[in-house]
This record gives structure tokens, sequence and C-alpha cells, in this order.
């Protein structure tokens, strides 16, 4: 009986490990490696929020992959539970013909206790402690944080605070580009968290703020907020790119579309352009 019992376990064991990074084909050697060859112009795509829209983001990822990014950045919110094992499977299966790397950031649906956050670990391939990281490519520097952090939901605080700060004095890169899922400066009227993403602790917003003032960063793109929406804050640009599939929460001529971001890299310049899901530019900045 004994023995039955530990065959079974190891099989249990040998199961979970071969749904870890269900669907996700390149691993992190693989993605850094890729990402080394970088050389002069190139292009990456930006969006998020596309738990429980499927047929949407399956769209998504098709257009995406017309335009040739050399790489993806998902603002967070990829499934709509985070225990979910079906669901993991599931977005990695509809993530299939994205053949270039792909960086996820955490959200608020994607974890939500440090039970759920080793559930994610098992779920992607990432840098560092896969929670928060960051990655070179060009000359810009990528950081992506977690602002739902065990203990330190929506705020950027602690010791990820202290990475970001070392990350950043230490980066000899040109650009440097932060993604984390809960914005900055949501709109009063527009989308549903005014209040309820990192404007919640004005404090340590502000603080967050300064200190990507003080290091001259490019652009922060957060989600979280189902729509599109740009702000600049201290000649920063803050974009929401919360359309990639979840019910919108806004009016069309207010940003309630469907949409990914695509940011081109080219030597003295940085420019993106707001694609919606039928191919439409909505914005260039």
């Amino acid at each position: 009986m004994r023995s039955n019992r530990f065959v079974t376990t190891i099989l249990l064991i040998l199961v979970w490990a071969g749904t870890a990074f269900a669907g996700q084909e390149q691993q992190i050697t693989q993605k850094l490696t890729a990402l080394k060859k970088i050389q002069g112009k190139f292009t990456f795509i930006v969006l998020g929020d596309n738990r429980s829209g499927d047929d949407i983001y399956s769209k998504l990822v098709g257009m995406m992959m017309e335009r040739k990014p050399a790489f993806i950045v998902n603002t967070g919110d990829q499934v709509p539970d985070e225990d979910d094992l079906k669901e993991w499977a599931r977005f990695w299966e509809m993530s299939k013909p994205i053949k270039v790397p792909y960086f996820l950031t955490v959200g608020n649906h994607d974890v939500n206790d440090a039970k759920s956050e080793l559930f994610y670990k098992k779920q992607v391939d990432l840098p560092g402690n896969e929670l928060y990281y960051s990655f070179a490519a060009g000359n810009a520097l990528f950081i992506v944080l977690d602002s739902y952090l065990t203990g330190e939901q929506k705020k950027i605080t602690g010791e990820q605070y202290q990475w970001l700060e070392g990350i950043l004095a230490k980066s000899p890169q040109k650009y440097k580009f932060i993604f984390l899922h809960h914005p900055l400066y949501p709109d009063k009227d527009k989308g549903r968290h005014y209040g309820n993403s990192l404007d919640r602790y004005p404090g340590d917003r502000d603080k967050l703020q300064a200190l990507f003032v003080k290091h001259k960063v490019t652009t922060v793109f957060a989600g979280h907020d189902h729509l599109y929406l740009r702000t600049t804050v201290n000649g920063i640009p803050h974009i929401i790119a919360g359309g990639g599939g979840a019910p919108l929460y806004a009016a069309e001529k207010d940003g309630g579309f469907y949409h990914f971001i695509v940011v081109t890299v080219d030597g003295d310049k940085v420019s993106a352009e707001v694609v919606d899901i039928n191919g439409r530019i909505r914005d260039k900045f």
C-alpha cells in the first residue's frame, strides 16, 4: 500500500512538472539570448488585461505577430483566476503563435497572495525572481515591476523599491521603459480604478515618480483599467494599455477599445502607434 502511494505521489509531481510553463515554448535562456542579438533599430509591442477575452486576445496575437516585433510585454492580468491551471494552459495555448520573447507583468488576477505567487512562478520563466525583473535590448533597459506584491499591494516599496533604485542608478542605457500593472495616474472620469491603483497611496506613488524623473525614464506602461489612456507627468508619458480582451471600462471615445501598442526604438528617437483590433491607428506619440 505504501509503495502504491509513493508511486502515485511521484506521478502527481511529474504531472505538475509537465504543466509548468504550459505551452511556453521559449525558456528564459532563449529569450535573453535573442535579446542580445538586437542592434540598432528594433520594435517591441505592449498589451495587457487579456483575461477572459479569449477570442479578442487570439485575434490581437495574430495582428501583433504580423508586425514582427523583437519581443512583447504584457502589462498583467493574463488569466481570470490566479490558481486555475486550466486557465493558464488556455493562455499559453492562445499564445503559441508568439514566436518572439514574451515577458509578463504580475496583475491582481494573476496573483493574490504568497501561495499564488509560487503558482505564478511555475507558469512562467522570467529573469530574476520572476515577479519583478529587468532585461536589456539594444540601447534600452526594460524594468518589469510587481505592483501587487504580497503585503505591498498597489505600491512599489521596500526591497523592490531599493532594487529598482539600484537598477536605474547603474543603467548605462539611453532609454528606460517601466512596466507595471497598476497605473500611477488613472483618470478620475475614465475607467473604474481611480483611487484604487498606485494613486491609493499618493506618498509612495510620488516617491516612485520622483525616482523616474531623476533617472529620466522614457515611458511607463501599465494596465488594470481596461482602456487606452496617455498622460504625461513631469515630462514622462504614462500609458495605460488595458485593452487586451477583458471587458472594457470606458466608452470608445474615452479609450474604450481593444488594442496593442507598437513601440519603435531607432537611434535618438522613440515612437509609438496605438493599433486597435480593426487595424486602425488610434494614437501616435
